[in-house]
């Protein structure tokens, strides 16, 4: 249990970090050149405290919520495939959604940007009491506040609050864990099919609960039927996929879409790393292959390894979840999807037990966030 002080300032600094967030958002709009293109599109109402979480795959979330899925209402494959349903079904749920807007705007792009943030809000502010409580457990009080503040200033903190799906897998991961640590096994097989429901490496779970089950499942019939459990995550993934794709006549019609329309295709994790080495045109920023990227994807490859060595099921899981991108043959992307597994949060949290290890750990992570949220809500490209 976390203790009734503790958890009312974890409270207190998630929302001082979120205000802060927003503060910055707001004055990056007020100095900041905008990146401006015809299809980027801007909220009718609500200022740039609100307008600034109205960016990139924001705009498909709150879409999707609010006219459902292209792909479903004209029966054939379309972009919003890559998108997984239980974000949107939330922020569809979130939005109070009328025929005359919603209660707090009379535009519904407005409602269900309103909505993805309310569902991501309560997400990541769950998701800090899961990780403040996991951590505690294993490495005590002062460790997990370190964990915990890493977490509200994750250089990743403008897709944890906003219209994205990073923090409610952040959350179900979480509470997969939580409740293999508490010996809850069902429960955790249900919270990772979620998970594998909002964000295509949530299968990589399986490997959690294949350890849990083959370590702690007990003897027997037992055993074999956790094992067999294990794999539901998965399985109910493969079920979706399938799903869809029959319903547009075409099976593969998920991966032939992230083929065409977001230049991912599948092919050896090697070739991710080698086309940095090709003379083809690599920068910082931009739409051209970033080296920051590359940096970070060999940083997350070594925090997963450090994570084996300390948590076997979770380093594993954390692997996993960075391979799956990684298969897809570009390293675009990899900042946020390495920066949203908790076992790296737990490393750096416990292992930042001096000064200047907390200075070198919180600093990057601020200044990343810092200028991912800029760049965010000036309509310029992340990750």
């Amino acid at each position: 249990m976390i203790a009734r002080r503790d958890a009312a300032l974890l409270a207190l600094l998630f929302a001082v970090s979120r205000a802060a967030l927003v503060g910055f958002g707001a004055v990056a709009l007020a100095v900041l050149p905008m990146n401006e293109r015809a299809d980027f599109t801007h909220l009718r109402d609500g200022g740039p405290g609100l307008d600034m979480w109205y960016r990139w795959d924001a705009t498909f979330y709150a879409t999707i919520a609010t006219y459902g899925y292209e792909w479903q209402n004209e029966g054939r494959p379309a972009a919003d495939m890559a998108f997984l349903p239980a974000y949107p079904l939330l922020v569809r749920a979130a939005s109070f959604l009328t025929p005359e807007g919603c209660p707090l705007s009379p535009y519904w792009s407005t409602c269900t940007t309103l909505g993805g943030l309310l569902v991501s809000s309560a997400a990541l502010l769950a998701s800090t009491y899961l990780l403040f409580w996991l951590a505690q457990k294993r490495f005590g009080r002062a460790a997990a506040w370190r964990t915990a503040g890493l977490l509200l200033i994750s250089p990743i903190s403008i897709f944890l609050s906003g219209v994205y799906t990073e923090s409610l897998f952040l959350f179900f991961s979480l509470l997969t864990f939580v409740l293999l640590e508490r010996r809850l096994f069902l429960g955790a097989v249900a919270a990772a099919c979620l998970a594998s429901l909002t964000r295509s490496v949530g299968f990589a779970l399986c490997a959690g609960l294949l350890w849990y089950a083959w370590h702690e499942g007990g003897g027997g019939g037992r055993r074999i039927a956790r094992l067999t459990l294990a794999f539901l995550p998965a399985a109910v993934f493969g079920a979706y996929i399938l799903w869809m794709g029959g319903s547009v006549g075409d099976p593969l019609a998920y991966f032939s879409t992230y083929e065409l329309t977001w230049d991912r295709t599948a092919g050896t994790p090697f070739q991710a790393f080698t086309v940095y080495f090709s003379g083809e045109p690599v920068s910082w920023y931009g739409w051209s292959l970033s080296w920051l990227d590359l940096f970070m994807t060999l940083f997350y490859l070594a925090l997963a390894g450090l994570s084996i060595w300390r948590a076997r099921g979770e380093g594993v899981m954390a692997l996993g979840a960075l391979i799956i991108p990684i298969m897809s043959g570009t390293l675009v992307g990899m900042p946020r999807f390495g920066a949203v597994l908790f076992p790296f949060y737990l490393l750096l949290g416990s292992g930042a037990d001096q000064r200047w290890k907390r200075l070198l750990v919180y600093g990057a992570a601020g200044a990343l966030a810092l200028l991912f949220a800029s760049r965010f809500v000036t309509w310029r490209w992340i990750a």
